[in-house]
């Protein structure tokens, strides 16, 4: 009897352990997986610009008129376990990238009530998350513009993407959840210079990146966020920093850098109105910093919204008593032709003025241009 008794109580075990792995494969397999559905946009512009172009002059061997160009594939799909777990992907294929880098974007995430995790080629903290003004379009604008016809341009806004050497180097990146309109974010690059096979590194085979000189590791990247809507008003508000853990360094102009930027944007009826600045330390080398500032509004009425804006930039140049000066100006116009299909046009105006030196081919330079283009969002 003792025998059988052992001989039940196996069998019992056994029946009972399968049921368990019966029941978790049921639960696993309740959901379909994650698939991918297809979206992506095309912007296309013309543009003409008329600057200083004789001899020795910086708009020199320019063409006049030009064609920009972006477009993008972007896959994405995410699927919620049985657990609550929401589990996804995005990949992002550049349209025409002649650089070779295909993938803009590459990655995963996991989310439920305690926020989001990312992890692969994507936008970090700080360069998801930092705030501009009104007044620009799909294709132009007087900060952080897609296309631009000017020599020089105040430059990004961008806190992350501008200083890092590849864009979207692979990451960590954690957002909360949104609190009474409040959220935060974080992000972690373990290499700024990682992204694709270079610089002998083996990135799907190997989780330890090259160091290049010039490239940084440990980087770090914070945003918080907060946005409220009234009755006929709201305003969004939010701050971000991107700071370099440690260079690679093959000279003084590879100190460590950080970015720093914050803003406030309002809306009050049909018109936006904001304000922004990035702080940039070390831009130009060790003790020469940058920060740019831009303002701008909008005003939209039926399919149509109107915005102008300007961008200042301040430049520490070692060795002269004042800084190299950059400002940029203009106006925009967008009309919506139907869902997802837009027309845009700009004119803008920049001028420069360059550091305490006649010599330098920047002084004294203006441009004006005039532009066209088409945003197609699908």
């Amino acid at each position: 009897m003792t025998g059988r008794r052992n001989h039940l109580y196996r069998l019992l075990l056994g029946t009972t352990a399968l049921a368990g792995l019966q029941a978790l494969a049921a639960a696993t397999a309740a959901s379909d997986g994650v698939k991918l559905s297809l979206g992506g946009f095309l912007y296309n512009a013309f543009g003409a610009t008329f600057d200083d172009d004789s001899e020795g002059e910086i708009g020199d061997d320019v063409n006049t008129v030009g064609i920009g160009h972006d477009g993008e594939i972007q896959f994405e799909g995410e699927v919620t376990l049985d657990n609550g777990v929401t589990v996804g992907a995005r990949f992002d294929l550049e349209a025409g990238d002649e650089d070779g880098d295909q993938f803009d974007q590459s990655y995963g995430y996991f989310s439920g009530g305690w926020g989001e995790l990312r992890v692969g080629l994507v936008d970090g903290a700080a360069g998801s998350s930092y705030m501009l003004p009104p007044g620009s379009t799909s294709n132009f604008g007087p900060y952080s513009p897609n296309n631009i016809g000017a020599v020089l341009s105040p430059g990004l806004f961008d806190p992350e993407n501008s200083i890092t050497v590849r864009d979207k180097p692979i990451k960590l990146v954690y957002y909360s959840p949104t609190w009474s309109g409040f959220s935060f974010g974080a992000s972690f690059t373990p290499n700024d210079d990682e992204k694709a096979y270079n610089a002998g590194d083996n990135v799907d085979g190997s989780w330890r990146a090259n160091k290049p000189e010039g490239s940084a590791s440990n980087n770090v990247g914070l945003n918080v966020h907060y946005e409220h809507e009234g009755d006929g008003w709201g305003v969004v508000a939010g701050a971000a920093a991107y700071i370099e853990g440690d260079v690679n360094k093959a000279g003084p102009e590879d100190a460590e850098q950080a970015g720093y930027n914050a803003g406030v944007n309002m809306s009050l009826g049909s018109w936006t109105f904001g304000v922004a600045g990035t702080y940039f330390t070390n831009e130009n080398g060790q003790d020469q910093d940058l920060w740019l500032v831009g303002t701008g509004f909008t005003y939209a009425w039926d399919a149509w919204t109107l915005g102008a804006g300007w961008a200042h930039g301040t430049r520490d140049v070692t060795g002269f008593s004042d800084d190299d000066q950059l400002d940029r100006a203009g106006v925009t116009a967008i009309y919506e032709m139907g869902p997802g299909i837009s027309l845009d046009a700009g004119v803008f105006y920049t001028w420069a003025e360059a550091a305490d030196d006649a010599d330098d081919p920047a002084d004294g330079y203006d441009a004006i241009e005039f532009s066209v283009g088409s945003a197609i969002e699908f």
